[in-house]
């Protein structure tokens, strides 16, 4: 197959060419890179247009963890949640379980749309209702982050698709523990 013709520049192919276990545990990314879908590549797309690549950034838009050991990887996390009390709850277990997290607040959808549009995250925290008619499952479309809903409402939420689901009442372990099964 075809290597994408970017490689040079890219800094995802770069650490991922020389290392046989990092090309297995990024199986589906890698095909960006020589199974000939480059054109898809969010990375590929970005080098292309002269914009910056995110450090983390995967092919396919969303964030992760394959660079090395002496580059520090930022993890950026968006949270759109009314409680101003949740937020800072959700707020502070990010930044003690993510070491030099980034940490985006929202109060209402309507907030955090252009951050959705326009930002790379490594993961979503948000309500089930996020004011309106809006939903998380509106989130899912705007991101292919990991979401994890907070909610306080009893009994099963009808969770986006691949969405994990904190109870408001369940501690900040338990969000820490669905933020890492998200991000690892």
């Amino acid at each position: 197959m075809a290597a994408c013709p970017r490689s040079a520049d890219c800094v995802f192919y770069g650490a991922i060419e020389p290392s046989l276990i990092k090309r297995v545990k990024y199986a589906g990314s890698y095909t960006f890179c020589r199974g000939g879908q480059h054109e898809a590549c969010a990375i590929h797309r970005r080098l292309t247009e002269g914009q910056g690549v995110p450090p983390g950034m995967l092919p396919d838009g969303s964030m992760g963890d394959y660079l090395t050991e002496d580059r520090f990887v930022v993890h950026r996390f968006l949270v759109i949640e009314d409680s101003p009390v949740f937020a800072a709850l959700a707020a502070s277990t990010i930044a003690s379980t993510f070491t030099g997290a980034e940490v985006v607040r929202a109060a209402t959808y309507d907030q955090a749309e252009g951050e959705l549009t326009d930002g790379m995250f490594s993961a979503v925290v948000c309500g089930f209702g996020l004011g309106g008619d809006r939903t998380a499952h509106d989130v899912r479309q705007l991101t292919h982050a990991p979401i994890v809903v907070l909610t306080g409402r009893p009994g099963d939420v009808d969770a986006p698709s691949g969405a994990r689901v904190v109870r408001k009442g369940a501690g900040p372990e338990a969000l820490a523990s669905a933020l890492r099964a998200c991000v690892v």
